[in-house]
């Protein structure tokens, strides 16, 4: 049988394989259009919902060869309830993306060869009752925004592997439609709109171009934007503005314009080829302005008089930021009665001998109270708080061989209120001086010597500093500046600060860099500062001044979490005499460092009450609020006056003597409420010759002790203190702001022997239990000599309330007084009974000296520990409280968020 029929079959295998695949693509493209459309009506079902109007995709069409594209069609944003036509309609998108490189690079290499929309159409509708559908649009936003959640810090995308070829819009289109109450239906438009770019990728200049017919029927607006070339990021660095405007009435356009605003009439037209260079961030290369605009004619409602305002621009100016050239052949800003001047020239300003020709910039009749005559929202935007001319001045100074600049800032005649910060009358003195010599020697930085005179400003609104107008205050500062280039942060070096501080004077150095990215900023400072002296008493606001002054409202707190974001700083601060909190400190040095919110201590020394404290090693976050704020505080004292040093932290006299010691404490915020469950560490140290204020203890027993004898007793005399004796050791455990003895506290004086266990709140409250041992001396005062024991009596209480003015409780006087008697009557037995009887009765005595003493010693021990249970227990009950209070606060947070 002959096998050539088989051979033949292949070529049909062949052309069966080949239909079915075409067959399965083309079977896959159809219902891939039906897939994506599927998923693009989803997701504007999901868009209508938040937008509160319909959102439609009528078809897509897709390709993949010899291109991938896709092209969606008829996408409409419908109307809301009560508007006649849709937000938005779009006729068609089409985007087409090269396939090979794509498949190539697993889709790192995007190559997209167009990207257009046409037949865009926005239709703005000004409804009966004054509002835009674009109002309720971005109403609706606001009500149905996601809530915000913290955003990790991320690398900048790099993006060098996408590439536009072409994004265009074409026939574009902007509708105003007015339904205004009392007024026919209108329609104005923004026809004609085209915008394209060509060639988006990194190494290439962007170019931008924007035309469209403003309430015109031929194209009578034109922008175009030049770009240097595109970093990886393809974030556009602006080199080139050119603004072409053929006159506009935008009277038409008034109702359409928020109601806040007022607008009512007026002209624009605008000729403007601007050559940006290093005036921008990230920018290089001269810069020239040439031309300018006129927005002539504008009224707003509630103008004084109806005035009209006036706003021109008028530039011909060139410059170069690097080199320091400016030449003003023409600079005229002109803000209705309001304007800024300028001509002359500077070359090699940047330079070590810069000349100045002739230069002046001035400004005239400055004042915003004036200007919100002509707009009144700029009254409401301005609130007040800034009236009267302010005077701006930049002129050529100094000898043909050392020329410079003078820039003054007069605010001397304005009249400021700024919330929280300062106020000032018209008249008081606040100005800024600089003189700008050239660059230093080294070259690329501006020699500056700034004054700035703050005589006339009341900084006492601020809540901090308690500066009143007329006292001084003035910063004198010589160093250098040297602008942001490229990549290279902006630089002050102040190489010789002075500043006056009402009666004091501070000195030093001062440094400060700012640069990194939006999503990353980065600021640097370092500051050297020594003073003689400096009275912080004097300089800083108390407390309750500040309320007073805020109203009566507790001081506001700073709610912004990533206000110390990106910044590093070094702080070296001397002072050989510090006034503060009524203390005097001296030789204060205080070498710290600032890493975003985290401020830490490397070294703080000082003489403080007669002794001196270091403070190395504390560190302390300063965010986001005073209540969220962990601190570890590392503090070695040595000779320390305690009667001195406990005025820092409150205003009742308490103890006495001189401390040695270390205190090591770790806790969250600065409020007493929080510390209270937060506090946590140990302060251990000796108290040499220590004196307890609040009450003489002996004196305070022995009154009750006395009047329980059987015979006439007499209590101690009563000193009002209690004395340590010479050196007093003491341990403190603090948990959850209780401080607890880590050991009971013994010492001796000639009444007596003291022994007491417990601790104390942070509020002073005092929880201690234990006995006193009356000497047999003290003894013999108080039964008026009648009785002489031969061994100390004890006597059991506790110590409680504050500790400024303790109360004595658990007092039972009647073991103590029955001894005593029987010791009276053992005394007496003796005269009658004989030696031998007297040595029993003795013995008798002793023994219930003895049982006195042990039971003291028992009742003081169980006393002891039930305190220390109570204050567990309530520890424990405020610990639970603070939960479940927490626990009511998330659930009013949950029902506010659900409404229910």
């Amino acid at each position: 049988m002959s096998s050539e029929p088989k051979k033949k079959r292949w070529p049909i295998v062949l052309g069966a394989i080949v239909a079915l695949l075409v067959a399965v693509v083309l079977i896959v493209l159809w219902r891939l259009d039906a897939i994506l459309l599927d998923q693009a009506r989803a997701q504007a079902a999901t868009l209508s919902q938040r937008l509160g109007r319909p959102v439609q995709v009528g078809d897509i069409d897709t390709q993949l060869f010899p291109h991938v594209g896709a092209e969606v069609q008829d996408v409409v944003v419908g109307a809301a309830a009560g508007e006649d036509a849709p937000l938005l309609e779009l006729k068609s998108v089409d985007v087409r993306v090269a396939l090979m490189p794509a498949l190539r690079s697993r889709g790192k290499d995007l190559q997209v060869l167009n990207a257009e929309a046409t037949g865009l159409t926005v239709n703005v509708i000004r409804l009966p009752d004054g509002t835009t559908n674009l109002q309720r649009l971005q109403q609706r936003l606001a009500e149905t925004a996601p809530k915000e959640e913290p955003q990790q810090e991320q690398a900048p995308t790099d993006l060098s592997g996408v590439r536009v070829d072409r994004a265009a819009l074409t026939d574009g289109r902007v509708r105003f439609i007015d339904h205004g109450a009392g007024a026919k239906a209108r329609e104005l438009a923004i026809n004609d709109v085209d915008m394209e770019l060509k060639d988006l990728r990194v190494g290439q200049p962007l170019d931008v171009v924007l035309k469209a017919a403003v309430l015109a029927e031929k194209q009578n607006l034109e922008l175009r934007l030049h770009a240097a070339p595109l970093p990886a990021t393809l974030t556009p660095v602006p080199e080139r503005l050119v603004l072409k405007v053929e006159p506009i009435d935008l009277a038409p356009l008034a109702p359409f314009i928020s109601p806040e605003v007022g607008f009512q009439a007026g002209h624009f037209q605008a000729d403007w080829d601007a050559l940006l260079g290093a005036a921008v961030p990230g920018g290089s290369g001269p810069t020239r302005l040439k031309g300018g605009f006129k927005a002539t004619g504008l009224k707003f409602a509630g103008a004084e008089g109806g005035k009209a305002l006036d706003v021109v621009l008028d530039t011909d100016v060139t410059g170069d930021v690097a080199k320091g050239d400016l030449a003003l052949d023409t600079l005229r800003f002109d803000l209705g009665p309001a304007g800024i001047n300028g001509k002359g020239r500077v070359r090699g300003l940047m330079s070590p001998t810069p000349s100045v020709e002739g230069l002046e910039i001035k400004s005239h009749d400055l004042d915003p109270a004036k200007l919100a005559e002509y707009y009144p929202p700029l009254r409401k935007q301005l609130a007040g708080q800034v009236a009267g001319p302010i005077g701006l001045s930049v002129k050529g100074s100094g000898t043909q061989a050392a020329q410079a600049l003078v820039v003054d800032v007069d605010l001397t005649p304005v009249r400021l209120r700024i919330p929280l910060q300062l106020a000032k009358d018209a008249g008081a003195p606040m100005r800024l001086s600089a003189n700008l010599s050239g660059a230093a020697a080294t070259g690329g930085s501006l020699r500056f010597d700034a004054t700035a005179d703050l005589t006339g400003a009341d900084l006492r609104p601020g809540l901090t500093l308690n500066k009143a107008p007329g006292q001084r205050m003035d910063v004198d500062a010589k160093g250098t500046y040297a602008p942001a280039q490229g990549k290279t942060p902006l630089r002050v070096d102040v190489s010789a600060l002075t500043v006056h501080l009402l009666e004091d004077t501070m000195t030093g150095t001062a440094k400060y860099a700012q640069g990194g990215t939006p999503k990353a900023p980065r600021t640097d400072f370092a500051v050297d500062l020594k003073s003689a002296h400096l009275d912080a008493d004097k300089l800083l606001l108390k407390e309750e001044e500040a309320i007073a002054l805020n109203g009566g409202k507790p001081l506001p707190v700073p709610d912004d979490p990533n206000r110390f974001r990106g910044m590093h700083g070094d702080m070296k601060v001397q002072i050989a005499t510090l006034r503060m909190s009524g203390l005097d400190l001296a030789n204060v040095l205080v070498l710290a460092k600032m890493d975003e919110d985290l401020f830490s201590v490397q070294k703080l020394s000082a003489g403080l009450a007669g002794g001196t404290v270091s403070a190395d090693g504390t560190s302390m976050h300063l965010g986001p609020t005073p209540d969220k704020r962990p601190f570890d505080a590392k503090l070695s004292m040595k000779n320390i006056d305690l009667e001195k040093a406990l005025q820092m932290v409150s205003d009742h006299k308490v103890m006495g003597g001189t401390f040695s010691g270390d205190v090591n404490l770790k806790g969250v915020g600065t409020e007493m409420s929080g510390l209270t469950q937060t506090l946590a560490g140990v302060i251990q140290g000796d108290v040499l010759n220590g004196t307890f204020f609040g009450k003489d203890l002996f004196a305070s027993v022995s009154e009750p002790l006395a009047k329980a004898l059987p015979f006439a007793g007499k209590k101690l005399e009563d000193t009002g203190v209690t004395k340590f004796g010479e050196k007093l050791p003491f341990g403190l455990t603090i948990e959850h702001g209780v401080a607890q003895l880590s050991k009971p506290i013994t010492w001796t004086r000639p009444e007596g022997g003291v022994n007491f266990t417990g601790g104390m709140k942070l509020d002073g409250m005092l929880n201690l239990a234990g006995t006193l041992d009356f000497a047999p001396a003290a003894i013999n005062k108080l039964t008026l000599g009648k009785v002489t024991p031969t061994q100390p009596i004890p006597l059991s209480l506790s110590v409680t309330g504050p500790a400024w003015k303790p109360e004595i409780g658990g007092l039972d006087v009647k073991p103590a007084a029955k001894a005593i008697a029987v010791q009276a009557a053992s005394g007496v037995a003796g005269k009658f009974l004989g030696e031998e009887r007297a040595k029993q009765v003795q013995d008798v005595v002793t023994g219930g000296a003895d049982a006195a003493k042990a039971q003291a010693q028992a009742e003081a021990e169980k006393r002891a520990a039930e305190e220390r249970a109570k204050a567990e227990q309530r520890a424990r009950e405020e610990a639970d409280a603070a939960k479940q209070k927490a626990a009511d606060e998330a659930k009013k947070k949950l029902k506010g968020l659900f409404g229910k």
